[in-house]
This record gives C-alpha cells, structure tokens and sequence, in this order.
C-alpha cells in the first residue's frame, strides 16, 4: 500500500512540476521528460521489492569462493541459496612418452555441481553448507557429501568462532575452488597430490579479518589416518569428517593479506600426528606426524594475472609406516613431498573490443611435483611420482560467473610413462 501511495504522489508531483515548466518547453519534451522520471520512479520500486536479489554481488569472505560466500552478503535474516558446476571432457594420448599404449580412455563427465545452503539468524550468528553431487550420480562413481557445515558466531568486528566441518585452509583451491575463479579445465595436481584438495575436516577455531586487509584462520580438526598414505601421498588420509578417528587432532591455520588492489598474499600449514592408535610390531604406537606448509598469491591489474604455489610436507615415522602396511621397494610413502606451479593470464579482449565484462584469456600453468621427494633407506622412489607439467589454455568468459575452457596438458615425468591429454570444460557459478 505505501509503494503504491508513493508512486500516486510522485505521479502527481512530476505532473505538477511538468504543467508548471510548460511555458517554458515544448509539449512532446515535457512528456519524454515525464516519462523518464516515471521510469526511475518505477526502477527504485522494483528494487525495492526485489531486495538482495536485485543488489546479489560475488565477493569472496574468509577465503571462501564468491558463491560460498554468499550467505555473509545478506543484510537481515532468512537463507542464502548459490553453488557452482563444471562438465569436462577429457581426450587422452594414445601413447605415454616412450611411445607405449596409455591404456587411457576419453571420458566427458559432469564433474560436480555443488549447492550451497545457508541461513542467517541474526547479525552475529549464522549457518553455511556447501553439498557436492559427484559425477552425475549416486551410482557408478558418483556420490553425494557434505564439503562444509559450520556456524559461525561473531564476537566482535574481527573475530568469530567457527564450529562444525570446515576446509582445511591451505593452500589456494581447497577454499578457493569454484571453477571459474581459476584457468585450467582440471584443478593443478599440486593442490591434489601435495595439498589433498577438496580436504574437509570436523573441528572448530577462529577466523576473522581486519580493516587493514589481514585475514586469518586456525582450527583445531580431526588428524589424516596414516593407513590411507601411500608412494602418491597423502590424499588417502583423509577423512572427510565421516565417523573419523580422532584419537590424533591436528592444527591447521593461514594467514593473508589483501590489503592493496588485486594483490592476494597468503601463508597457510597443518600439523598433527596421523597414527590414529595404529602401532608397531612392539605395540609401541605410530605417531605419523604431518607437516605441511604453502606459501601462495596472486596478482591481478588490467586484466593481466599471476598465480604461484608452493608447498612441501613431511611425514615422521614413515619406517613403522612401511612395514605396517606392507610397503616395499618404490612403494615406500615419502618422508617428503614437494610441489609448485606458476600460472601467468591475460585478458586480451580489450584489445579488440572495448567496453566489454566478457573475457577472453590466455593462459600458461607450469608445476612440478613429487610425492616421494625423499623415502628412507633401504626404499627407493618411483621415477614416475617426479613430474612436471605444462597447461596451455584459452579460457572465454561470457559473464564473470561462467567460463568456457580448452587447454591442452603435457605431462612428464622421469619415468617416462606420462600421458598428454586434451580438455574441454564448462563452469558456472551462482
């Protein structure tokens, strides 16, 4: 009823003050000039009932992803709905480096299309979900897990307390890890192999973030179960928060800055023991412990953008490890791990059509990696788990929130045995 008063006062005002400048226009002005208010008057309205919904943005809050993000945009109660997907097809050499059969076949898959759920019971406490639907399907494959489930409860301008399954914040992708916010159609294997992206942990801790640009994170969580390492790291440890052993807790923090204009710089760790009670031949128990590191960032001005990771971790008792789970030869888990990659992009659609949101970009990826950097004695390493790989790509952005991707991945490592493949991808968030 009052937006419909308003809209009846302000009809008549307009009329008034046209009627009133007539002499001073002509008849066909003064109604184009009436009209074009009318139509401003008629845009604040809808706006007006449309809420959030016509103001949504997309910024990324605690190092979330811009659509994980979304339930802190909300300005008064009530629930947040957003999610992102990716569908890649993958085109495999026929061939591995020393001219062998790969064995590889193609595959086209819906990767995953992710929902989040959230809900905002007041200024100071609120809900977040992220729900990941794998492969298309619950069969097969497929499989349908909660990626993140916490409440956050504020405390004061810079501080809240968090509580519930979180991500594990290290490194770039495990938090960061809509698909349009980075450029090859497959995440980097370094933050697979190294950094076991997406890795979810139940826990609790703090985070916040000041004016001045600094943000922070530290969560005590659940430990990796040692049983799950193996010569390709650690990735098999997790356990994703479903009735995980937690006679081993883990701390895990980071610490960013992004107080200057497109600059993102980032230090992140986890450490904990990872034996879970498993014991020795002697009943003497496996402590395991994982320590990992990155140091990471990004830069981004007029449309050019760089990306670098590095990370390493190290794993203790390894020997009692080895001889637990029955590993020998090149088989051993690795005391070390160690990986890196550089991403360099660049938006050239300026170049040739000016005053457009789409993008058009350019992209090289290099890393190296390896998951047996070092074995104890008496084991060797893989040749094939010291690898390096090189991404060239075009990623097309129609919109910020959807990319289309082709790169093409060359694959080495020292055993000769990596295969090239081809990528097509289709993300989207929202």
């Amino acid at each position: 009823m009052r937006q419909r008063q308003l809209l009846f006062f302000s009809v008549h005002f307009f009329l008034l003050t046209a009627i009133s400048g007539w002499a001073q226009t002509t008849q066909q002005d003064t109604l184009r000039e009436l009209m074009r208010r009318i139509d401003i008057l008629t845009e604040e309205i809808e706006k007006s009932k449309l809420g959030e919904v016509a103001e949504r943005t997309y910024e990324s809050r605690y190092g979330l992803g811009p659509a994980a993000s979304q339930v802190y945009q909300l300005k008064k109660a009530g629930v947040s709905l957003a999610g992102y997907g990716e569908i890649t097809y993958q085109n495999f050499s026929k061939e591995n480096e020393n001219g062998k059969s790969s064995g590889k076949t193609d595959e086209i898959d819906y990767l995953r299309h992710v929902v989040y759920v959230g809900f905002k019971f007041s200024d100071r406490i609120l809900f977040n979900s992220e729900i990941e639907f794998e492969h298309a399907s619950t069969g097969k494959k497929g499989s349908v897990s909660v990626e993140f489930g916490y409440v956050d409860a504020q405390i004061s301008s810079a501080l809240a307390a968090r509580a519930g399954m979180v991500l594990v914040p290290v490194g770039i992708i495990n938090e960061f890890h809509e698909p349009p916010t980075f450029y090859g159609s497959l995440r980097p294997e370094t933050e697979s192999a190294i950094i076991p992206t997406t890795w979810r942990v139940n826990g609790f801790g703090v985070v916040g973030s000041t004016k001045s640009g600094f943000g922070y994170r530290l969560y005590l969580v659940e430990g990796l179960n040692a049983t799950g390492f193996s010569a390709g790291g650690i990735r098999g440890g997790r356990q994703s928060g479903s009735q995980s052993l937690a006679e081993d807790l883990a701390l895990t923090g980071r610490v960013d800055y992004t107080g200057l204009a497109g600059i993102n710089l980032d230090a992140s760790f986890y450490t904990g023991n990872s034996g879970q009670g498993l014991k020795d031949a002697a009943s003497n128990e496996i402590g395991g412990r994982v320590t990992l590191w990155a140091v990471h960032g990004i830069f981004a001005q007029r449309g050019l953008e760089l990306r670098g990771l590095l990370a390493q971790s190290t794993i203790g008792d390894v020997d009692s490890l080895n001889r637990i789970l029955k590993f020998s030869g090149s088989s051993s888990i690795g005391e070390k791990q160690t990986g890196f990659y550089l991403t360099v992009a660049y938006d050239v659609l300026p170049i040739f059509i000016k005053g457009k949101t789409s993008a058009l970009l350019p992209f090289v990826q290099y890393e190296k990696l390896n998951t047996q950097a070092e074995v104890p004695p008496r084991f060797a390493a893989s040749a094939a788990n010291e690898r390096t790989n090189v991404t060239y790509g075009l990623a097309f952005k129609p919109h910020s929130n959807v990319a289309f991707k082709i790169d093409y991945l060359n694959r080495r490592n020292e055993a000769k045995t990596a295969v090239d493949q081809f990528n097509l991808a289709v993300n989207y968030l929202f």
